[in-house]
């Protein structure tokens, strides 16, 4: 009888367990070898549409962040000011992500997208119509809110388009769309400044988001993946403050997010001061950093990144922590254009394989109703890194000068490897935990 209820037991569970993965997974059809075709394609209509707005957007950003200190200084500003007016954007990006991410999970992610992209159209424009100060920093305010609500919808749309056993694969891929903008959009911004000036600067704004805007009407509308009646009806339990604060504090969100929050506050002074720092040490044709570190990182996204899946993962994070922090340390004692193309290089190639790791890691076992907050809290953790870190790093060279400036980034870098040591540990502890359960579990079985 004892074996007989243990039985029943299981098997109750074992079918409670499937109905569960059943109500979190879409069904998909299957090809005729009996393989599932959502597993096998990532290149869909629509994530090949949300890579290219996404590009647009970002670079659109980023063609701001080597020329807005320069911009600023043309205007009167100190370097106190051009750090407080380039970060404002992560802290206005910050104020909204989180409330970005539950309306993501409430009302879908389509509406949200055309919401940021307009924002940002409208930033663009009125940035040649008010040239001084104040209202440069309130312009970047709200440049803040649009590119918050964009990136987080369009992270969270990325996420839904991938097949869960393709994950860190996509994630990848469309992590370009992210990086890419990151490395070319100053070089852009650098070269339309000296042959055009700034008001082209931001007209090419203008066009980047009006074709992004243009293009995300194009999108398929899906509503919220995974959403049935009864989850409508609990919505508004399920975005509770309470408990998604509980989510957002899980050790496998929170522990990747700081990673990569010190690794971008870091990379953000090299974003935004390598321009001026090349003048004061006399290196000319800076921008070229910025062209190696994006060749840098799509040649090792798509031609080195899939090979490492067989190598661990830790592993892997740890080889690309120190690639990254290694760069700043560089770039401080840099005293030619050489030693700085090798500081892009590696910090290309060591950033091309530990975000989409992080980012693997915060949306592991994630329900598709959750995505919006965990996808708003870790791109939160870039946004407010680079615009915190621009602010910091402005203050820290005004008072000890750029190249101790960039030792303290790499500093701040290192502490990458305590965060990602921390979750390894917890990790290590939890399995050890199962094991033992495991035990005694079994342990009873035998007995009974």
């Amino acid at each position: 009888m004892a074996i007989r209820s243990v039985a029943r037991t299981a098997s109750g569970n074992i079918a409670e367990e499937l109905a569960q993965q059943g109500r979190r997974t879409a069904v998909v059809p299957r090809t005729g070898s009996g393989q599932d075709v959502g597993e096998q394609r990532i290149w869909s209509k629509d994530f090949i549409l949300v890579m290219v707005i996404t590009t647009f957007a970002s670079t659109a950003i980023t063609t701001q962040m080597g020329t807005l200190p320069l911009y600023v200084a043309s205007l009167g500003g100190s370097t106190a000011v051009s750090g407080a007016i380039v970060g404002v954007l992560g802290i206005s990006a910050l104020i909204f992500r989180f409330p970005t991410g539950v309306l993501l999970d409430t009302y879908g992610r389509r509406a949200l997208l055309i919401i940021g992209l307009a924002i940002l159209l409208i930033d663009f424009s009125l940035l040649n119509v008010f040239r001084t100060l104040l209202m440069l920093f309130c312009l970047r305010l709200l440049q803040g809110i649009g590119n918050g609500i964009q990136t987080t919808s369009t992270s969270t749309l990325a996420a839904d388009l991938i097949p869960p056993g393709r994950l860190q694969t996509g994630l990848g891929y469309f992590s370009l769309a992210q990086v890419v903008p990151s490395a070319i959009g100053p070089l852009i911004g650098l070269s339309v400044v000296e042959h055009f000036g700034y008001r082209m600067l931001f007209a090419v704004g203008v066009v980047l988001t009006a074709a992004a805007l243009a293009l995300s009407l194009l999108l398929t509308d899906r509503g919220v993946p995974g959403r049935n009646a009864t989850a409508t009806c609990e919505r508004g339990e399920r975005t509770r403050s309470g408990d998604s604060l509980t989510l957002l504090m899980r050790p496998s969100i929170l522990l990747p997010s700081a990673v990569m929050f010190v690794v971008f506050c870091a990379a953000a002074g090299v974003t935004a001061f390598v321009a001026q720092f090349a003048v004061e040490v006399g290196i000319a044709d800076v921008g070229v950093y910025f062209v190696v570190a994006s060749a840098s990182t799509v040649i090792v996204r798509l031609f080195i990144s899939p090979l490492l899946i067989r190598f661990r993962q830790s592993a892997v994070v740890l080889v690309s922590l120190t690639m990254v922090c290694a760069t700043f340390f560089l770039v401080a004692n840099a005293a030619n254009l050489g030693v700085l193309l090798i500081a892009a290089a590696l910090y290309g190639a060591g950033q091309a394989n530990l975000q989409p790791v992080m980012n693997t890691l915060v949306l592991d076992g994630i329900e598709p109703g959750q995505r919006g907050r965990v996808t708003a809290f870790f791109s939160a953790s870039a946004d407010v890194a680079y615009g915190g870190g621009a602010l910091l790093w402005g203050i820290v060279a005004g008072w000890c000068g750029f190249r101790s400036m960039y030792v303290i980034c790499g500093v701040c870098a290192l502490f990458g490897f305590v965060f990602y040591g921390w979750l390894l540990i917890g990790r290590s502890h939890e399995r050890s935990g199962g094991r033992s359960s495991e035990r005694r579990s079994s342990g009873v079985q035998s007995a009974e």
